[in-house]
């Protein structure tokens, strides 16, 4: 039982209003006490009264306040509250449970005020005896002990659950930060083996390049001294041949009959020259064999730049071979735009067809960008010196300098597209479809049935690679290459020439009957 200290003590720290215990006691400007909550509705209901007075009193000694005070929490009334409520649990009670006893008695129904006593499993949350009465009735209801113990024990079981998830995480980290470790440490090795095998290439090209340039000095050397020595011979024997013509004149122009009888047989006339051997040299066959090389090694280097640039996805990747047909050009058909060709396009020309050198069978259409060969019976142009006698037309334009490139589309095979001097003959061979590629002054690709055929002073290559319909011509005269290019999804080069341009080169093309050549024009967005 309750002591009459705490009873009167009891008796102080009751609000006038609700007569209970202070809940949040707040002290307002005349020094009366009250509930936070209480204080607030009554003032709530001043304000709302008949008369719409704004004033506030106090409900203790009807002191009025002509604005709403602010309220603040009395903190030691809060705590003699709080003592008091520990003295009335019973004795023996250890501090914790006690503590535990007040805070349950202090929190209320939000909805009803009343203490709470059970917990709803329904709609988990605590309620009073009056939830239970009304709007908890048929819900399940649980002890806290009990329902607390319940939740501890589904709290234990995801605890551990997730303990064990996290181990397997931080191993899998662990795991992960090995094979990290493990692709730095062959990333290294790796960068530096290619490092070393790329250095071992260049110092292979510069052997190579020393070899070349030691053979073609030593082979030039050799020439220029036998050309030399016979040039040496032939200079003697002329010195000789006009002394003895300036001698033969002046005894000629002698008066003197017996001064030109006595002189004439210290005359004699020089021995008969004997030619110097013949040189038999050919340069472009002394460099056969360095351009050869030349020409695989870049063929070799562009397909492997290529394989390069391919997606590492598609690594491994079984890729099924294009049939080698043409596919009619559908509408919205896009060109392959790698990085090669991007590279390419930057340099694109726009070329137009020269109506004045086409064959007479050949049409030309389009603004001259289209070249046509029909078939059957077709009206012969007339006879012009530019026309070719073969089926081929040139282009208008002409390069001497710097690099150009250009796209052509094929309407089908057996068409031939390359590159001639400026001065390239219009006559036709005998036996001879097409003169491209038949002479030094000419590189050509013919694009067979099957495959490629890339052509050079009358000799050919065969090139085994799926027939593509748009053809890429790569002309630098710089460098003096020319490169013949597939255009598909995956970008090609076919065939690289090398050689040295002496006069202005010329895009030209060969059409068999019943096909089409289109050179494609860049567009305004690519300038």
């Amino acid at each position: 039982m309750a002591s009459f200290a705490s009873q009167k003590l009891e008796e102080k720290l009751v609000c006038c209003i609700c007569l209970e215990m202070f809940t949040t006691p707040v002290t307002v400007p005349c020094g009366h006490s009250f509930c936070e909550k209480c204080i607030s509705s009554h003032w709530d209901k001043e304000e709302e009264g008949l008369n719409c007075q704004k004033t506030c009193t106090c409900p203790e000694c009807r002191t009025c306040f002509p604005e709403r005070p602010k309220l603040s929490k009395t903190v030691q009334l809060e705590n003699l509250v709080e003592l008091l409520k520990l003295e009335e649990v019973a004795p023996g009670v250890p501090e914790v449970e006690m503590r535990k006893a007040v805070d349950s008695q202090a929190r209320k129904c939000p909805h009803h005020g009343r203490p709470l006593e059970l917990y709803c499993v329904t709609e988990k949350r605590c309620i009073c005896c009056v939830c239970t009465v009304r709007s908890c009735q048929k819900h399940k209801r649980a002890l806290f002990e009990e329902e607390r113990k319940a939740q501890e024990e589904s709290i234990k079981e995801t605890l551990e659950e997730k303990q064990k998830a996290a181990e397997r995480i931080a191993a899998e980290i662990q795991k992960l930060e090995q094979q990290m470790n493990h692709v730095r440490v062959f990333s290294m090795k790796f960068s530096s083996g290619n490092l070393q095998k790329f250095d071992h290439l260049v110092e292979t090209l510069k052997e190579c390049q020393k070899k070349v340039s030691k053979m073609a000095t030593s082979e030039h050397a050799a020439l220029l001294k036998q050309m030399e020595e016979n040039r040496n011979c032939l200079q003697h024997h002329l010195e000789t041949v006009t002394q003895y013509n300036r001698t033969a004149e002046g005894l000629l122009s002698c008066v003197d009959d017996i001064v030109f009888l006595e002189e004439q047989h210290l005359l004699s006339p020089p021995n008969k020259l004997e030619a110097p051997p013949v040189i038999q040299f050919d340069l472009d066959n002394s460099a056969h064999m360095v351009t050869k090389f030349f020409t695989e090694f870049f063929r070799v280097l562009e397909e492997l730049q290529s394989n390069l640039d391919l997606n590492p996805q598609m690594a491994g990747r079984k890729i099924r071979p294009e049939p080698k047909v043409f596919v009619k050009r559908m509408p919205g058909f896009c060109l392959s735009q790698n990085e090669l060709r991007t590279k390419l396009l930057k340099d694109q020309q726009n070329l137009t067809f020269d109506p004045v050198t086409a064959n007479k069978y050949l049409q030309i259409s389009d603004n001259n960008q289209k070249a046509t060969h029909p078939q059957g019976f077709q009206k012969p142009k007339p006879n012009d010196p530019q026309r070719f006698e073969p089926w081929q037309v040139m282009c208008t334009q002409n390069f001497s300098q710097g690099s150009h490139y250009w796209e052509v589309e094929l309407s089908d095979h057996s068409v031939m597209v390359g590159v001639v001097c400026q001065t390239f003959t219009r006559l036709k061979q005998a036996h001879q479809k097409f003169t491209i590629g038949l002479d030094k002054f000419s590189w050509g690709l013919h694009i067979q049935e099957d495959s490629y055929m890339a052509w050079y002073n009358d000799k050919s290559t065969k090139i085994k690679e799926p027939l593509c319909k748009f053809i890429g011509v790569l002309l630098d005269c710089d460098q003096g290459m020319i490169s013949f290019y597939s255009i598909d999804n995956n970008m090609k080069c076919l065939h690289v020439f090398h050689a040295t341009f002496t006069e202005p080169l010329v895009p030209i093309f060969w059409l068999c009957e019943g096909t089409a050549v289109t050179l494609c024009q860049r567009l305004p967005s690519q300038i």
